[in-house]
């Protein structure tokens, strides 16, 4: 199965950085590790199967882990916190059965200082972890499971066991059709082929996919199509239509409107906003061997 994989920073037991996006689109995909996004500022849109968060200054979200979903980035500088699912299961062994939210505009007084304590917490992470006094790790270390500990008691739901095995379920049958549209994207996509490869009635396949991603077959192939689009767009001088089939957009009028769709303009507009950014900033965007760290 194809998923993202969450590489830990050496000297701790979780991924924790400062994430400077100059706008970007990543399809939908899932990871195994519980992430934490706090927005420091700009904005980014995580969309889920049947909803779409918006996460803009000062606000905090969780991405529950074997969730798909996709995201797409504003200009925006964010901390990022991913914490593996076996580090969490050391301390709480049936972790799988809960599930993680935020309600990011509480009414209660009581839930607007929680909050701010998680965003405070946070802060304090960053802070400890860059400048890395003598001792940093204890310090650092003591902050993370103060905030896994508030976000077992106060952020989270725990599913029965019949409704998590539903959920894997039909997680295990959408993943091998992404894998393999994924590593195909650039063929034509044929809807019953794809079913027979796989052994599902046509119907059943693409209504699952559906449910499970909140878009189509069709939809989720030209997701993919798109963001590496824009990887070659601001990275070489190759013609649009060159680009365009080099990744399987043989249909110019619907990439195009894909793309204006995900990135709110046109390629050449794209291009053109990209060689009026500094040196800078350049280096910040994604390279034509960037690939979100997956097997």
């Amino acid at each position: 199965m194809r998923h993202e994989i969450v590489s830990v920073n050496p000297d701790i037991e979780a991924r924790f950085y400062l994430s400077i996006d100059l706008g970007s689109y990543v399809p939908p995909h899932w990871h195994d590790s519980l992430e934490l996004v706090y927005m420091i500022e700009g904005s980014m849109a995580v969309t889920f199967e049947n909803r779409r968060e918006v996460l803009r200054s000062e606000e905090f979200n969780i991405v529950n882990s074997r969730v798909i979903h996709s995201v797409l980035s504003e200009k925006n500088k964010a901390l990022v916190l991913q914490i593996p699912k076996e580090i969490l299961r050391k301390f709480i062994p049936d972790i799988e059965l809960y599930t993680f939210f935020v309600d990011k505009n509480p009414a209660g007084d009581v839930e607007r200082t929680r909050l701010e304590k998680v965003k405070k917490i946070f802060m304090d992470m960053h802070a400890v972890y860059d400048i890395r006094p003598e001792g940093y790790l204890l310090r650092f270390n003591s902050l993370l499971y103060e905030l896994l500990f508030i976000l077992v008691h106060s952020y989270s739901s725990k599913l029965v066991q019949k409704e998590f095995d539903r959920n894997e379920g039909q997680l295990e049958k959408v993943t091998p059709v992404m894998t393999y549209l994924k590593e195909r994207y650039r063929e034509k996509c044929i809807v019953s082929e794809l079913a027979e490869h796989f052994g599902y009635h046509e119907d059943y396949i693409a209504r699952i996919f559906k449910k499970q991603l909140g878009m189509t077959i069709m939809e989720y192939v030209y997701a993919i199509r798109i963001s590496k689009v824009y990887i070659d767009l601001v990275n070489t001088d190759r013609t649009v239509n060159e680009i365009f089939e080099d990744h399987g957009c043989t249909n110019y009028k619907v990439a195009m409107r894909y793309f204006k769709e995900t990135y709110g303009c046109t390629p050449r507009e794209k291009r053109e906003a990209v060689r009026r950014m500094s040196w800078k900033e350049m280096q910040m965007l994604p390279s034509p061997f960037y690939e979100p760290c997956e097997e």
